[in-house]
């Protein structure tokens, strides 16, 4: 009979994999390894201080300690020299074999395996854990969560003041341009201890059309401007996502029949979510509402183009997914339900709310208001 340990190889500001198992941030790469309730974490010299105040294992040793420098004049191949540093640690913790997850390094797993060292490759290795969110993780989900509000209320308060010159918008005399809103944005978010390295989107116009384009350019009236924020908590770590679409002027009445559209089909999905639901149905049903109201159609008009949703958390994206090959939802997942409708000529709709799914069904995570026009 084996003793299989978890092994984790990495730095935690990447894999998040290994900030979720140890609580400790760090660029450089250290090693995890835990069997039953022991846990041992293995950092460079440098880091012993940190790690053992801020990490939650059970034990920190550093590379030093467990031999490195002697093993790399031994081998003289750094390579080899950190599979044998693998090995002490795996065998420091009592174990003889591993599970590693499919990002773990080929090079690495082949050098062990030469050791006589079982490797087991178990593809989404934490899924089950990361993707049912305690109450502690839920917190720091809503804290960002809270942040991405106050933000889209400021980016709402600048184009609500802004003045309408020749069509387009202009805020205390300058003209309002995605970039300028989204810098706005993004510094109400930096104020409130978010990190913004992922860039919101502030998209208007015929380019709002792709979902992801980040947005460029004048801010015009009567035009859709999706402002759709994703920012990650500096404390707590964990993301929150959610997209608004406003309108600074008066809608043509198409743009307001695609909203009206996207609402009701966001809504449909909210209906449905429950622990048992499954995401491939729950998309076909907004899917389902989009075509009942006129569009998604194969007659050249506004299509929907994406997932209905994802799980968010230490990643903006993560299991489970609510789309055309969803997963079927657990209690204590959270995902966004963000359903949309595009077309090249007109732009973009997009509401976007996140929810945690509970034993009777969801609880939205998200307060803002949906209003179309300001």
């Amino acid at each position: 009979m084996t003793n299989e340990a978890l092994l984790l190889v990495g730095d935690s500001v990447t894999d998040q994999d290994l900030y979720y198992k140890t609580h400790f941030l760090a660029g450089d790469p250290f090693v995890y390894a835990q069997l039953d309730g022991r846990s041992l974490l293995a950092v460079g010299a440098m880091e012993l201080s940190r790690a053992e105040k801020e990490s939650s294992v059970s034990e920190v040793r550093t590379f030093e300690e467990l031999g490195y420098h002697e093993l790399l004049k031994e081998h003289g191949d750094r390579y080899r020299a950190y599979a044998q540093l693998l090995m002490k640690i795996v065998s420091a913790i009592g174990a003889d074999a591993v599970r590693v997850s499919g990002e773990f390094r080929a090079l690495h797993a082949d050098l062990l395996r030469e050791s006589g060292l079982q490797v087991r490759v178990v593809p989404d290795l934490l899924l089950s854990d990361r993707r049912h969110k305690s109450a502690e993780e839920i917190n720091a989900i809503e804290e960002a969560q809270r942040a991405t509000e106050r933000s889209t209320a400021r980016g709402i308060e600048i184009l609500r003041e802004s003045d309408e010159v020749g069509g387009a918008l202009v805020y205390r005399g300058v003209p309002l341009t995605s970039e300028r809103l989204r810098s706005e944005i993004e510094g109400s978010l930096t104020r409130d201890g978010m990190d913004v390295s992922h860039t919101a989107i502030v998209a208007s116009g015929p380019g709002a059309a792709d979902p992801h384009w980040q947005g460029e350019g004048p801010l015009r009236v009567d035009e859709p401007i999706v402002l759709d924020i994703f920012p990650r908590g500096r404390r707590g770590r964990y993301f929150a996502d959610m997209t608004r679409t406003v309108v600074r002027g008066r809608p043509a009445p198409i743009l307001q029949k695609m909203y009206d559209a996207v609402l009701a089909s966001q809504e449909s999905a909210f209906a449905m979510i429950r622990p048992g639901a499954n995401g491939s149905e729950i998309h076909q049903a907004v899917v389902d509402v989009l075509r009942e109201a006129g569009f998604d159609r194969e007659d050249g008009g506004p299509r929907y183009n994406h997932g209905t949703g994802h799980g968010v958390g230490l990643d903006i994206h993560e299991r489970p997914g609510i789309g055309k090959h969803g997963d079927v939802l657990e209690e204590g997942d959270v995902v966004t339900v963000e359903p949309g409708l595009y077309h090249p000529e007109i732009g973009g709709i997009r509401i976007e709310d996140m929810v945690v799914v509970t034993a009777g069904g969801c609880r939205n995570l998200t307060r803002f208001p949906k209003e179309f026009v300001v």
